[in-house]
C-alpha cells in the first residue's frame, strides 16, 4: 500500500519546465506561442483558425541564450510581486510563463492592451525581436564575444537600430567606443564589452 501511495504521487509531480521563457498571445480565436528552451531552440507557433498550424524553430547562439536567459532572471521578481490582471476577451490576453534556473515557475497573466510590469515588458520587447529575427531573413544574434570594434563597421543592435563605430580610445584594459546611430548626430559611448553585449551582428552599408 506504501509503494503503491508513493508511485501515484511520483506520478502527480509535475514535471520540471523545459522551458525558460514562453509566451502564449491569444487574440480573436488566434494563438502565438514563443519559446526559449534551455537546450538552446527557440519556437514560434502560430495557430489561426481555419489554417495550418505555423511552427518555426531555430536553435540559438550561446550569447543569445545567456542573454535571454538573463534578462528572464532579471525581470521574475518584478512579475512575482505583479501577480496576474484580470483578462480582457474582447482585446486579447498575454500569458508569460517564466521557468528561469534555479527559480520556481512562475505564470502570469494580463490583458494585451496594457503591459502591467515592467519586467513583462522587458521579456516582451526581448521576445518581440527574437521573433522578428526569426520570421525575417538574416539569421540570429552573431557571436561576438572575440570581436574587437574597428572604426567604419556598422552593427545591428538588440533594440531594432542601426550604428556604425566612429571611435575606439583605449579605456584601461579595455576600449571606449563611440557608435553613431544611424546616419543622423546621435552617438551613444559604451565599453567594448558592453557593445558585444548590445549588438546582434555586423552588417554591410
Amino acid at each position: 500500500m506504501i509503494a503503491a501511495v508513493v508511485l501515484v504521487a511520483a506520478a502527480a509531480a509535475p514535471a520540471e519546465p523545459t522551458y525558460i521563457v514562453e509566451r502564449v498571445v491569444t487574440v480573436a480565436g488566434e494563438v502565438r506561442r514563443t519559446s526559449v528552451f534551455r537546450n538552446g531552440v527557440a519556437v514560434v507557433v502560430r495557430e489561426k483558425p481555419g489554417e495550418d498550424k505555423r511552427v518555426l524553430r531555430q536553435p540559438l547562439t550561446e550569447v543569445e541564450l545567456q542573454v535571454l536567459t538573463q534578462i528572464v532572471d532579471e525581470s521574475y521578481p518584478d512579475l512575482a510581486r505583479f501577480g496576474s490582471a484580470g483578462q480582457s476577451p474582447v482585446e486579447g490576453r498575454v500569458e508569460l510563463r517564466l521557468a528561469p534556473p534555479g527559480r520556481e515557475p512562475l505564470v502570469v497573466r494580463f490583458p494585451l492592451t496594457g503591459v502591467p510590469a515592467t519586467g513583462a515588458a522587458r521579456i516582451g520587447q526581448s521576445l518581440d525581436g527574437l521573433e522578428l529575427r526569426m520570421t525575417s531573413p538574416g539569421g540570429i544574434r552573431e557571436d561576438l564575444r572575440d570581436w574587437q570594434p574597428a572604426v567604419g563597421q556598422w552593427l545591428e543592435l538588440e533594440d531594432g537600430r542601426t550604428g556604425q563605430v566612429v571611435e575606439v580610445l583605449p579605456n584601461g584594459s579595455g576600449f571606449l567606443v563611440r557608435v553613431q546611430i544611424g546616419t543622423g548626430p546621435a552617438s551613444i559611448f559604451v565599453s567594448d564589452e558592453e557593445l558585444r553585449r548590445i549588438a546582434v551582428r555586423r552588417i554591410k552599408k
